[in-house]
């Protein structure tokens, strides 16, 4: 199959989401016909809040209707299948438990069945997660072959059930499906405040203490992504799904950072100070770790990430310096 983009119609779920605009944003870019289909269509998106949402079809919904999922394939005439749509924060699905399941878990089949029943579309890209290897502590880089761990919250086990079933349609049923998997990711239009990044940039752009309560001891050592490499990795693999079909791939930088540097960092570019940032969770003998072995990445797919951290902070800064009072 012919690797241009140009005129192909693809659908992204999640589109108003954070990943999901960047995605819609780096089609659109490459001539893609986008369609979108998200619960919401709020003003603060990235593609509204940059303009792109007038280039492409919205389509509320919800990823569990299987007879949408089914009538979007159809009408209109989707060629890949970006599946991006869940509930992402982690925090938050202990408190919403069954809900995250029922979106990260059962949406995910919904769409693998509307993909199984389709008379045309057979290919898809899943956004998996990092968190599909629960919470692990070795300075490693984790492998693709590596097993789930115990987890400390929900998301992790709904992200695995995506993972596992996208997989499995894969062989079962010869769907050319392939998952991506992430650690953290960054970048402009970020609206989740709870997310490191975003909220060390709002602190110091409204002069607010630099602290980060006490979800962390500022040990924590985690793989960060930017953006723009995250959207290139789903371009990427929905490129080689011919050939890639069934597998799992890690998309990261490869070495971890602490939650301490990633703010100092962040404190740096913003305007040259030094700030030290305030942690207040309980001191961990042993600190989390966690980061991504990218080789089979860069073998299979000749991806790698090609943003440097401080770069894509920046940019991410200059982001929110222009929409931080619309969001």
């Amino acid at each position: 199959m012919s690797h241009s983009w140009t005129g192909r119609p693809c659908l992204v779920t999640g589109a108003t989401g954070f990943g999901g605009s960047h995605l819609c944003a780096s089609l659109l870019e490459l001539g893609a016909r986008v369609y979108g289909l998200d619960r919401v269509h709020p003003r603060t998106s990235y593609l509204n809040l940059q303009g792109l949402g007038s280039r492409m079809e919205f389509v509320p919904g919800d990823i569990r209707d299987l007879d949408l999922m089914r009538t979007v394939l159809e009408r209109f005439e989707i060629d890949t299948v970006f599946h991006l749509a869940a509930q992402p924060i982690a925090p938050m699905s202990n408190v919403i438990p069954l809900e995250t399941l029922s979106v990260n878990a059962m949406g995910t089949y919904v769409v693998l069945e509307a993909l199984r029943g389709s008379s045309r579309t057979k290919r898809l890209v899943f956004a998996s997660s990092g968190a599909y290897y629960g919470t692990t502590t070795a300075d490693r880089a984790l492998a693709e072959d590596d097993p789930p761990a115990a987890a400390f919250n929900i998301y992790s086990p709904s992200k695995v059930a995506g993972d596992v079933a996208v997989r499995a349609y894969a062989n079962v049923f010869g769907i050319k499906a392939a998952v991506c998997r992430f650690m953290n990711t960054y970048g402009p239009g970020d609206t989740n405040f709870s997310r490191i990044v975003p909220r060390a940039i709002r602190s110091l752009m409204r002069e607010l203490p630099y602290d980060f309560g006490d979800r962390d001891d500022g040990t924590t050592r985690l793989d960060y992504l930017y953006i723009r490499d995250m959207s290139s990795s789903y371009i990427k693999l929905a490129e080689h799904l011919e050939t890639v079909s069934g597998e799992a791939f890690n998309f990261g930088r490869g070495h971890p950072v602490s939650t301490r540097e990633i703010t100092q960092l962040i404190s740096r570019v913003f305007d040259g100070k030094g700030r030290e940032p305030l942690f207040h969770g309980p001191r961990r003998e042993v600190p989390v770790v966690k980061y991504l072995d990218i080789q089979k990445a860069k073998r299979m797919l000749d991806w790698q990430p090609t943003t440097s951290l401080e770069q894509g902070v920046g940019e991410t800064i200059e982001w929110y310096r222009r929409f931080l009072d619309q969001l």
